[in-house]
């Protein structure tokens, strides 16, 4: 049974899952380090391996894309004991953890894959959204990826997570409230950007890449659909063909920025029932954090986002 307990001074969750703790660890000391196909669990031939499939995308008779439940989930069905403990405040961790794994090649990264897989994949990850999102339970889903040991990564094979979950992360919601007041920030964000042009990485007809203003991390994108859209299902087809096209241009500058760059890719999605600007978020971990920002939570960035975005735009070297 897992289990999320909040702060009561920060209103932050924390998730105690403590089955995690048994998950399979293919890297060592951060370094990635490329386990072989035949221990594989994700590899095909190996589906035994893993829970049964959920969803496949078939091509040539093959499985090219596959989503199955976690072996070892932050949330489960079953987890419907109340926690009570009259000061705190906590939540039984029910909810649904699954797993896509977005290529059958052992070795593949997805700043290599067509841009036909990429779209493939986000039509995936839509129609798992569209289903965790219909469990009376979920209060948000989180879909993110995992690219390289220090992003966290713990099976070499190319992979996402979705997490349908009872609560409404605090960070969430924050950028809820503070964003849909009487006009959307970041539709109002989408246009200034566009007026100074100073942290534009990327465009296309439908999405705007930015190095935002305040970054956390150094090189950090935020991909944002011109249209305001509150949630990902809300996307159109062009809009999913035109958001496929520019993770094609811009993952490749992202693992190009070091040797073996780790990176974090995290769907920011509205609060269910709300109202939100969906986008995504690109997070190298280059560097690391240390006390003064665990301590404040305030982050120190060496890379300034107009320097960034200059990267991006292919005007300077890193």
């Amino acid at each position: 049974m897992s289990e999320f307990r909040r702060n009561p001074f920060t209103g932050e969750w924390t998730v105690y899952a403590k089955n995690r703790k048994n998950k399979p660890y293919e890297f060592h000391f951060g370094e990635n380090q490329k386990i072989g196909v035949g221990t594989c669990p994700f590899c095909p031939g190996h589906e035994t391996r893993t829970t049964p499939a959920i969803y496949e995308k078939i091509a040539d008779g093959k499985w090219q894309i596959r989503v199955f439940g976690n072996k070892f989930p932050i949330v489960q069905r079953q987890d419907t004991e109340d926690i009570e403990e009259g000061f705190y405040e906590g939540v039984a961790g029910i909810g649904r953890h699954e797993v896509m794994v977005d290529t059958p090649n052992h070795t593949e990264t997805i700043e290599q894959f067509s841009e036909q897989r990429m779209l493939w994949i986000l039509e995936a990850l839509r129609l798992r959204y569209t289903d965790l999102l219909k469990d009376e339970t979920t209060r948000h889903v989180q879909i993110f990826k995992n690219c390289g040991a220090r992003a966290g990564m713990s099976i070499y094979h190319s992979h996402w997570q979705m997490v349908g979950i009872p609560i409404l992360p605090e960070r969430i919601r924050r950028m809820a409230e503070r964003s849909m007041t009487t006009e959307c920030l970041f539709c109002r964000m989408i246009q200034w950007e566009k007026e100074q042009d100073k942290r534009i990485a990327g465009e296309n007809k439908s999405f705007l890449a930015v190095t935002p203003y305040a970054s956390r991390y150094p090189y950090e994108l935020w991909i944002l659909p011109k249209t305001h859209r509150k949630n990902y299902i809300a996307l159109t087809e062009e809009e999913m063909g035109d958001l496929a096209e520019l993770l094609h241009i811009l993952l490749p500058k992202v693992a190009g920025l070091r040797q073996d760059t780790a990176y974090n890719l995290c769907f920011m999605d509205a609060p269910k029932g709300l109202d939100f600007h969906w986008h995504l978020q690109i997070l190298p971990r280059i560097g690391g954090f240390a006390g003064f920002e665990h301590a404040t939570d305030c982050y120190i960035n060496t890379i300034l986002p107009e320097e960034a975005a200059d990267y991006y735009q292919g005007k300077s070297d890193t």
